[in-house]
């Protein structure tokens, strides 16, 4: 029998609402596992990554950086926003001499933009790896209400120092003094400024504050080389022997202190040397690391002869360990021992670095007029470094100190091609052509080292420089320069690039608006004053024209540029010319 109506209704709306009920039900749960699931991957994302961050911790204590490495990534690719791995990474690369540890500091400050810390870790870790300009930039963004702070001031000076600002510098140093006054650190640097200081009182304050704490333990190494530095720049026998001695002493020294103050010992006739170099020579005969120190040592001090007879004292399991026999062969070099080294060399075990030995021959080969031994062992040692960075770097030092610059660039090319060694290659290789006033090698540098570091304000200035003087990639350089100099506008460098790159864009007028902006003092530095000398020559302005260009004298130019202030002087000459003619 059929339903009535109205019980069918009721019916299908209970059966709505079961239906909807289990709906809903089903969402819930749907909507709660997801959450259950996301949370769960949240707490083993933030477990694993603490548990990884430990182990960089630890691996980082015990001087393991390739592990404490490797564990800091692996935690950075679980968590990029990680500010303790990009804290550690940074450490890592700092440890290691690595520029990447500026990439690491500014990935920090991008986790945390409000972080104290971080920005200053930033700007002192630019500073440490020759970085100003980063430095100035994170230091600028410090609030006021943060400034008053020992490291602040610390940091802020050590930046002016390297504008040559030494006002703004001193008045730093005495604020952080003055912020963190029982703290020897800050005292010590403050000291070190001042004995640098062309006012005798400025300078006596400064040895006096410098004296009182080198009795403290945390700076006592650092206060002893401060002042031996300044007995020796005053000349002062009696105190620096003092210092050496002081130094020599002290029981936990650091064996290149150790040889520090030997040297400075043997340079004043000390009478105490003789009995330092004795003890330390007891001291190193149970160490290969030791005793090849203190061959090297001696070889550095002219005394090749007396470290290779006392190797000979040596056990024979020490003098045929690679790095006493690397520094016999040094010794060998420098006594130009030729019959020597080579039989040194052909016998014992190389395991591991007959790179090395490879390059070694390569030397005996080329003071022995053998030409074609010379080329084919280098060839050797450099095939043999098999693309490690650490050999290879060792070899381009050989290279460079024997005397064989072309093999050294050649090496330094190689290790350009290394991520780990790139930065720090090309820098190298910029120094070097720039050296040989080599503006085509300079503009092949440069072009890899936008690419290496795209930040950097300095290599895009320098990039654009050297593209406009060689006429290569205008329209990229004139974009670069403007971009520098409106960054930073007061920068006297970015300045005279634009105006530059607007004078080769035919706008004169452009440039000389661009070089009024500057101070009279910028003006007149060297490099800026030949550039404003070309560009007022060009306009007719004789008379400014010839001060600057005078004024430019000093400046190491490249040949380019010193065409175009030859140009600019035959220009005038011509000028002066036609002026009496008329």
């Amino acid at each position: 029998m059929a339903l009535p109506t109205d019980e069918r209704e009721i019916t299908l709306q209970k059966t709505e609402r079961v239906y909807v009920r289990l709906s809903l039900g089903i969402i819930l749960g749907l909507v709660l596992l997801i959450t259950i699931c996301w949370a769960g991957r949240r707490l083993y994302v933030v477990w694993q990554e603490r548990k990884l961050m430990h182990q960089a911790h630890v691996a980082y204590n015990k001087l393991d950086l390739r592990w404490a490495a490797m564990a800091a990534q692996r935690a950075f690719s679980l968590d990029d926003k990680s500010l303790d791995a990009c804290r550690t990474l940074a450490d890592i690369a700092e440890k290691q001499k690595s520029v990447q540890a500026i990439e690491w500091r500014r990935r920090a400050l991008a986790i945390d933009p409000t972080s104290f810390p971080d920005r200053l870790s930033l700007a002192n870790t630019a500073l440490r790896f020759s970085q100003p300009t980063i430095a100035a930039e994170a230091l600028a963004q410090i609030a006021p209400s943060q400034q008053n702070n020992p490291e602040y001031h610390a940091a802020a000076a050590r930046v002016a120092l390297t504008q040559n600002d030494l006002a703004v510098a001193g008045a730093h140093f005495r604020a952080a003094v003055r912020f963190a006054p029982n703290d020897p650190k800050h005292a010590l640097e403050l000291a070190e400024f001042q004995l640098r200081s062309g006012n005798a009182d400025e300078r006596a304050t400064g040895r006096a504050s410098a004296t009182r704490v080198k009795s403290n333990k945390l700076v006592q190494l650092d206060a002893l080389h401060i002042l031996l530095n300044d007995a020796l720049a005053r000349r002062s026998d009696a105190d620096a022997v003092a210092l050496a001695q002081e130094l020599d002493a002290l029981p936990d020294a650091p064996a290149t202190d150790r040889l520090l103050a030997l040297g400075i010992l043997r340079r004043f006739n000390a009478p105490t040397f003789t009995g330092a170099l004795t003890q330390l020579e007891s001291e190193s005969a149970g160490s290969a690391e030791k005793a090849a120190r203190l061959i090297n040592w001696m070889t550095s001090q002219g005394l090749a002869l007396l470290g290779i007879d006392w190797s000979k004292q040596l056990v024979p399991e020490m003098t045929g360990s690679v790095s006493v026999r690397f520094a016999l062969a040094d010794a060998y070099i420098q006594l130009r021992d030729w019959t020597a080294l080579k039989a040194m060399l052909q016998g014992g075990s190389w395991s591991g670095v007959e790179s090395f030995r490879l390059a070694l021959q390569a030397k005996v080969a080329q003071e022995t007029d053998d030409s074609d031994d010379f080329e084919k062992f280098w060839a050797e040692a450099v095939a043999q470094a098999e693309n490690n960075s650490d050999r290879l770097n060792v070899l381009q030092k050989l290279a460079f100190q024997w005397r064989w610059p072309a093999k050294g660039v050649g090496v330094l090319w190689l290790l350009a091609q290394i991520p780990d060694s790139q930065t720090t290659a090309l820098q190298a290789l910029y120094n070097y052509f720039a050296a040989e006033r080599d503006t085509a090698g300079l503009f092949r540098v440069l072009t890899r080292l936008i690419d290496v570091l795209p930040d950097d304000p300095m290599v895009k200035n320098n990039y654009a420089q050297i593209s406009l003087l060689l006429h290569a990639d205008p329209f990229r350089a004139r974009t670069l320069a403007g971009y520098v100099h409106r960054e930073q506008p007061k920068n006297a460098a970015f300045a005279s690039t634009y105006a530059f790159a607007l004078y080769r864009d035919g706008d004169l007028v452009g440039a000389l608006k661009v070089m009024e902006t500057l101070t009279p003092e910028q003006l007149e530095d060297p490099s800026v004053a030949a550039y404003y000398g070309i560009f007022l020559t060009a306009a007719g302005h004789s008379a400014e024209a010839v001060k600057f260009l005078d004024a430019s004298g000093p400046a190491k130019l490249l040949p380019e540029e010193e065409k175009l202030v030859s140009q600019a002087r035959t220009s005038l000459a011509r000028q002066k010319s036609k002026n009496g003619g008329a």
